[in-house]
């Protein structure tokens, strides 16, 4: 089965946390926080549509100005979501620039910043210099962003300041099946697309597809496409050691097929990890276990482990394997 989503560290567990999420068939990408992107190909920064920002530390949020730059000539619109000051820190970035010859710039910055219970909505555009312009705002229900055939969520945590957790879910896989195909004398092509989005939007069985200038209906094709339980990818970085947050990241990470977590300090310097508000390995790895999640990425070390480098994945990983 292929994924719909490829997901990847950028950078090393001891830089910058930032996770690439490319989306198969598709000319988009996300990014889970905005760190460093430097090693990102051009090509793949072009497609980013979405960034999803835990908070605005500088290890967190300086790759805005690569990005930025990157996309000022695109016509797509690029989305921010991040915690209430999102709005205000894009804002500073952009104000920190002069714009006097970008009225003819098609970018879009779309900023949503994110409280407990409420989405504020700002934008920003090159045709009028990236001049704020408030849009309203709207509940927050946990959902951040729904489409067609995923939703993203947030789990507002704390760091000493407010900070989010993300996940990613698609609603359910569809995979074809090849054999089927080839019994029944269809091609492989652009109509498989469109027939997994209507399946996705819950068409109508009458709904017809003309293949190889023959007419088929969504029921007569239906035996081609195998449904399965979709992805779940979830994100958290930097957040403090107490019982509320991990209650709060167990449950926004449950059964995730992946979860990427912070391991900052090892367990042994848990009274540092309080102090800073940080997770340590172990307690990345009981998350883990919790929330009975298949695959762990630990990541976003504590510099002073460089001479350990592989401490707080065994760390993380002899807690997430532990049987209770």
């Amino acid at each position: 089965m292929k994924p719909t989503f490829h997901h990847r560290l950028v950078n090393n567990p001891f830089e910058d946390p930032c996770v690439h999420v490319r989306v198969l068939r598709e000319k988009r990408a996300f990014l889970f926080d905005l760190g460093c992107i430097s090693r990102l190909d051009p090509g793949d920064i072009q497609k980013i549509t979405d960034v999803f920002v835990t908070h605005t530390h500088i290890d967190h949020f300086i790759g805005f100005d690569i990005l930025l730059r990157s996309l000022l000539r695109r016509e797509i619109p690029l989305r921010v979501f991040g915690p209430a000051n999102i709005i205000g820190c894009i804002e500073g970035k952009l104000k920190g620039y002069t714009w006097n010859l970008i009225s003819e710039y098609p970018l879009k910055i779309e900023a949503f910043g994110i409280e407990e219970n409420i989405v504020r909505h700002s934008g920003f555009y090159a045709g009028n210099c990236f001049r704020r312009i408030d849009l309203g705002e709207r509940p927050f229900d946990g959902i951040v962003l729904k489409e067609t055939p995923f939703e993203i969520r947030a789990a507002c945590l704390m760091h000493q300041i407010p900070c989010l957790g993300f996940s990613l879910n698609e609603e359910f896989h569809i995979n074809v099946d090849k054999a089927v195909l080839v019994e029944m004398g269809l091609p492989v092509g652009p109509w498989l697309s469109e027939f997994k989005k209507v399946i996705r939007v819950g068409g109508s069985s009458d709904t017809e597809f003309i293949v190889k200038n023959r007419r088929y209906t969504l029921g007569e094709l239906t035996p081609i496409a195998n449904i399965t339980k979709g992805q779940k990818m979830s994100y958290v970085a930097d957040s403090s050691m107490n019982e509320e947050n991990i209650r709060k990241v167990i449950e926004l990470a449950k059964d995730s097929d992946t979860l990427y977590c912070e391991a900052y300090f090892l367990e042994e310097d848990r009274e540092r990890a309080i102090e800073r508000h940080h997770l340590t390995a172990k307690t990345a790895g009981r998350i883990a276990r919790e929330a009975g999640v298949k695959s762990l990425v630990v990541m976003h070390f504590s510099p002073k482990y460089r001479e350990c480098p592989d401490a707080p994945e065994k760390e993380a990983m002899m807690e997430y394997n532990k049987r209770e």
